[in-house]
């Protein structure tokens, strides 16, 4: 794929990923290819119907959100904090829109990422409570849970930016929660 197609193809999947957050659903491809600066045709080029676009969207998100986890299980030395900083850079990468658009798809195959998705979440999970900085009863489906629920828009017409900046401000409670009381 030449250049600049990879860059419009990539441009479109940006754009739907801020559309869906801001309105909590499908937007319509005529905004999509608005919103990105590019023809409709380009659009159906890319991506010939909706489901091709909104699987695309998944797949990026789910990706983008899988390897920056693992690089910073790579390289963060303070294990419970690796938690904080995954689940911030997954709401930055807009996993909201997997949630958000799941109940939209006809299939939901994609076992390679959530092979990956399910050894990261183990992985952070099973470090920080072995090592006694998050809460010993925590399991890695309760963050996929409060990852889900904090990436959701809350649908009461907020700016984009306040509410991401909520997101991550109701983020950093709950991890302060998690983490395991001092000993005495």
């Amino acid at each position: 794929m030449r250049a600049d197609a990879q860059k419009n193809r990539q441009r479109l999947i940006d754009v739907t990923v801020e559309l869906i957050l801001k309105v909590g659903g499908e937007p319509s491809r005529d905004a999509i290819a608005e919103r990105a600066g590019v023809g409709i045709g380009t659009l159906y080029r890319h991506f010939p119907d909706q489901q091709s676009l909104l699987h695309a969207v998944v797949r990026c998100v789910l990706e983008r959100s899988i390897s920056a986890g693992e690089a910073l299980v790579e390289t963060a030395p303070d294990e419970g904090d690796v938690l904080r900083q995954y689940m911030h850079m997954a709401l930055d990468n807009g996993i909201g829109v997997v949630n958000i658009i799941h109940p939209l798809l006809e299939t939901r195959d994609w076992p390679d990422l959530l092979a990956r998705a399910g050894r990261l979440m183990k992985s952070i999970v099973s470090r920080a409570t072995q090592d006694g900085t998050l809460r010993s009863d925590l399991s890695d489906r309760d963050v996929v849970f409060a990852l889900i629920r904090f990436a959701r828009p809350l649908a009461v017409g907020l700016p984009s930016s306040e509410e991401r900046a909520l997101a991550h401000r109701h983020l950093d409670f709950y991890i302060d929660g998690l983490r395991a009381r001092q000993r005495r």
